[in-house]
């Protein structure tokens, strides 16, 4: 809850002119986010999911690090000590991973995506685990959106070639999701980190069709969304218009009393 309240906020002025007093309050936002994370921090170097506690949350330290790298990027000050932390950590499970043998397919889904997602982060934060990318490329059966994930690690490392192989073929659309445990997602959550990572691909066909669908789905009044999902599409679509150039002028068509 703490990262999907102030993750979007770091790109509102991607979506429109912010005042100066809006400015003020967004950036109050995030750094009373970031130091509250502190009462989060596990003497692992991870996240627990409440403040507190002595378990760490695997999902939640990677959600939690993404935001503050990209809260980092952008000029905040990070406690002393805490990244370092949570590289530390997050390195220290990527190189311990293997592949669950669960018959119950959806608990393997998860561990890979979470796995996935913290080699992105790390290749994110330029300390990239190229020897644990590998190791989980050659598992054939990884899901969709594990896929995109780990191409989006390999782009951020500069493989591109691997990256393009990876993902050649992968559709964008997640079908009969069924919850990953302990990842809180949904297809459209899963749909905007593909986005995300489609954004860097610079592919701006596939990028827009995407985006199109998220950006429908996010002005839908009648739909039901978690504040992660919401979160993470904002993220999203924050991404593919940072890597658009846009122009001043609009074109579009509209009809009144049935007149075009």
């Amino acid at each position: 809850q703490t990262t999907s309240s102030v993750f979007p906020q770091l790109y509102l002025s991607n979506f429109s002119k912010l005042s100066s007093s809006r400015k003020i309050e967004v950036e109050q936002n995030i750094k009373e986010a970031i130091n509250r994370f502190i009462s989060f921090q596990t003497a692992n170097g991870g996240f627990g999911y409440w403040p507190g506690d002595v378990n760490d949350s695997e999902w939640g330290t990677n959600y939690a690090t993404h935001f503050l790298i990209e809260a980092e990027r952008k000029g905040y000050s990070l406690p002393y000590g805490m990244k370092n932390k949570l590289l530390s950590y997050l390195r220290t499970k990527a190189r311990s991973w293997q592949p669950k043998k669960s018959r119950f397919k959806y608990r393997n889904q998860s561990h890979e995506i979470i796995q996935a997602y913290r080699l992105y982060i790390l290749a994110l934060a330029n300390k990239g685990e190229l020897g644990a990318m590998n190791r989980m490329k050659e598992n054939k059966v990884l899901s969709v959106n594990t896929k995109w994930r780990l191409a989006g690690a390999y782009k951020l490392l500069g493989q591109d070639k691997v990256a393009n192989n990876l993902i050649f073929g992968v559709p964008t659309d997640i079908e009969d999701y069924k919850e990953y445990s302990y990842s809180y997602g949904s297809s459209l959550r899963d749909e905007a980190m593909i986005l995300e990572v489609i954004s860097r691909m610079d592919d701006k066909a596939k990028a827009g069709i995407l985006a199109k669908k998220i950006a429908d789905q996010l002005g839908d009044n009648s739909r039901w969304m978690s504040t992660q999902t919401t979160a993470y599409s904002l993220i999203a679509m924050s991404q593919f218009l940072e890597g658009s150039t846009t122009s001043s002028q609009m074109k579009f068509s509209y009809s009144i009393h049935g007149k075009q």
